[in-house]
């Protein structure tokens, strides 16, 4: 720097001492006695190298405890966060085929989770009704297969304790058949319950004329309904897309169902009528005054309303296959009776 000029942090330099140790410089130029004198001062930058070196430990230092707070405290917020979904899994491992009824708590579920146990409840409902309709159908068809099995042994054993005559083998045998098509009758129809809760059944739709296919239903009872004094008619008409066999199955169950147990002397009234779009299919007769807690389980499979009537060709699955037909159709099948004991049945096809 020239003489007389004041120095600036442009005049500083920088370099390395022995031992790597950084420095900084100056350089002035001054005039002594006629002479130039050249002074250069420098600084070793020692202190400010450890100082900076305990800044470095202290911040590595306060990064790693800050990184392990945080980890500290993200454990435990997490694990309580998921302290509600840990109690859920918890209820969940406690349900056993022996306590479907049990159900999740929601009364301390979070928002975010309280979707998830709803739906998960409504899943377990689901399938408590569906074990408990399968093991009462478990018991119910043992039921119904050992009362024609005890028979056909019984028979059998009786028929064997000693010599019989053709006639009376004959008869034993006629007798064994008569039980053995009914069971053959049960058993087709528990199939048929088991290909219609199927979701992939297929169903073969047609136009039908409804006139037609009651003219054959009332054609093809008209001797069971005489032989009880029974007037079968049929009212209205029109035209329906549906599966004809099926159609004609669940009509069929309908009515030999009202025969059965209609009033001898009365009338069955099958009637076809239109509303808001749908095609309604009733089935009225006169009948015993059943109680709202017997309607509520016509349609359940073994069950007869009229426990005095259980034997002969009712196995109770005619009204269970009819509301299977309706399902597959997509339609609905209810029962109502009035204050004159007058019971119908009514199929419901949607216009969809």
């Amino acid at each position: 720097m020239a003489d007389g000029q004041p120095l600036s942090l442009a005049d500083l330099r920088s370099g390395v001492a022995p031992g790597e140790v950084p420095l900084r410089a100056a350089e002035v130029r001054v005039q002594l006695d006629g002479r130039e004198v050249r002074i250069i001062a420098a600084h070793l930058l020692v202190k400010e190298m450890t100082m900076l070196e305990t800044f470095r430990w202290r911040i590595a230092a306060a990064v790693a405890l800050a990184f392990l707070l945080t980890a500290a405290l993200g454990f435990l917020l997490l694990r309580r966060g998921l302290r509600p979904l840990r109690r859920i899994a918890e209820q969940a491992a406690a349900i056993t085929p022996a306590r479907l009824h049990s159900r999740l708590e929601a009364a301390d579920t979070p928002v975010e989770l309280s979707q998830l146990s709803q739906a998960f409840n409504a899943m377990l409902e689901r399938l408590d009704d569906g074990y408990r309709r399968l093991t009462q159908f478990s018991a119910d068809l043992a039921h119904e297969i050992r009362t024609p099995v005890g028979s056909l042994m019984g028979i059998s054993q009786v028929t064997l304790q000693q010599p019989r005559s053709v006639d009376e083998y004959q008869g034993v045998l006629a007798s064994n058949l008569d039980e053995l098509e009914r069971i053959a009758r049960m058993v087709e129809s528990i199939l048929f319950l088991a290909r219609a809760d199927d979701a992939q059944a297929v169903l073969d739709l047609h136009e039908l004329e409804l006139e037609e296919e009651m003219q054959r239903i009332v054609a093809y009872f008209e001797g069971p309904a005489d032989e009880r004094q029974l007037q079968l008619r049929h009212q209205g008409g029109g035209r329906l897309r549906a599966d004809p066999m099926l159609l004609r199955r669940a009509l069929s169950n309908l009515v030999a169902n009202a025969i059965r147990y209609a009033d001898a002397g009365s009338e069955i009234l099958i009637r076809v009528r239109e509303e808001k779009g749908a095609c309604l299919i009733q089935v009225e007769n006169c009948c015993s005054p059943l109680q709202p807690a017997q309607l509520e389980r016509l349609f359940d499979r073994f069950y007869r309303a009229d426990l005095a009537r259980q034997g002969g060709e009712s196995n109770g699955l005619g009204l269970a296959i009819v509301a299977a037909i309706m399902r597959l159709h997509g339609g609905a099948v209810s029962v109502a009776q009035d204050a004159a004991r007058r019971i119908r049945f009514e199929l419901r096809f949607n216009a969809a």
